[in-house]
């Protein structure tokens, strides 16, 4: 053979983008879009969805064909974590970046993380994230904190650390603020780049965390390992939360209350207290009232707000709030008991 003939072995993506179910699909349409027109068509892409709504799974097919990325489509809901793990593993690229499904990107929205990587040697690099509209206007997050001293928290005794959870600059206007690429200790999963030789230390995101709180345990193991993670504001993206505008459609219900369920909330708590050795009740103290606020926000008020002429008065939402809340805790219970039976029969085939 000779060296002209020997066979070429490609060379594995720089960047693979891995997009995940949060909480929903009723914008899983317009993300995609949003992520398609402003991504470079060099990067891979896997899509990851658990049960989707037929429409929606058999038009990302669609464009999963005629773009050449990969939709990895399972018949189960997934928790995040479960989701980008399945991500992971089914890419190739040095970054993995993680969206979540309900993102929508600026122009030009990859490019600084992987600068910002190559410049400062961050094993984790965060855009500036946005909430609802218009986008791209108002902070969500730009980065935060887990602890006053990060190294005394890890030094400190087993059941005594305590966990603050500060995120910089929310709600403040993008115009009015002026943000430098910095280190930080806390980012959310609505957008993140990862390099992937981090998760060769750290291991794979922790599938216990199943709703609630797994950013936290995520940038806490990487600041444990030694790791970076870097703020780079000229990464723009906006996460789009249920609300008025864009309400939880009926075909997101049984998702949506199986993601923010109580239960599963309740779980990702002790799980997340146990593991890093937090003083009892000093994290979750006063968290535990909250629990139902996702459900109350996104489904209950939404609800009472489409009765003609009275449902957004503050009354009725009080009273009718009264009558839906328990029926919406029932779902929900029987949502994590179809779902505690399922993983029970997968764990006794294995």
């Amino acid at each position: 053979m000779t060296p002209t003939d020997t066979p070429q072995v490609a060379a594995p993506p720089r960047v693979s983008i891995v997009i995940v179910p949060r909480e929903r699909y009723g914008m899983a349409r317009e993300s995609l879009d949003s992520i398609l027109a402003e991504t470079p068509g060099a990067v891979e892409i896997v899509y990851v969805s658990g049960r989707p709504p037929e429409a929606l799974a058999a038009h990302v097919d669609r464009l999963a064909a005629q773009r050449g990325f990969r939709h990895l489509k399972l018949d189960r809901f997934l928790c995040p974590n479960e989701a980008r793990n399945l991500g992971v593993a089914a890419s190739k690229g040095e970054f993995v970046v993680f969206l979540d499904n309900d993102v929508i990107c600026s122009p030009g929205w990859l490019p600084p993380l992987v600068a910002c990587a190559d410049e400062t040697g961050a094993d984790v690099v965060v855009p500036l994230t946005c909430h609802g509209r218009p986008h791209h206007t108002i902070v969500h997050q730009a980065g935060g904190l887990f602890a006053h001293d990060p190294a005394a928290f890890f030094a400190g005794p087993e059941g005594q650390r305590e966990v603050i959870d500060v995120m910089h600059f929310q709600n403040e206007k993008v115009a009015e603020l002026r943000l430098e690429r910095a280190e930080t200790q806390v980012c959310e999963f609505h957008a993140v780049m990862v390099r992937r030789a981090l998760f060769g230390r750290i291991g794979p995101l922790d599938e216990e965390m199943l709703a609630t709180k797994e950013h936290l345990d995520f940038c806490m193991s990487v600041l444990r390992s030694g790791g970076k993670i870097m703020f780079e504001p000229t990464s723009v993206l906006t996460y789009v939360f249920p609300n008025r505008l864009n309400p939880v459609t009926s075909e997101d219900l049984p998702f949506f209350l199986l993601r923010w369920s109580p239960e599963w909330q309740e779980r990702s708590i002790r799980h997340f207290e146990r593991k890093w050795g937090l003083k009892p009740e000093s994290f979750s103290q006063g968290r535990r009232m909250g629990l139902s606020s996702r459900h109350n926000m996104g489904i209950v008020r939404p609800m009472i707000a489409k009765i003609p002429y009275v449902g957004r008065n503050e009354l009725v939402q009080k009273l009718g709030g009264r009558v839906m809340r328990p029926i919406v805790r029932r779902w929900s219970q029987r949502a994590v008991a179809e779902e505690d039976r399922r993983r029970s029969s997968l764990r006794a085939a294995e």
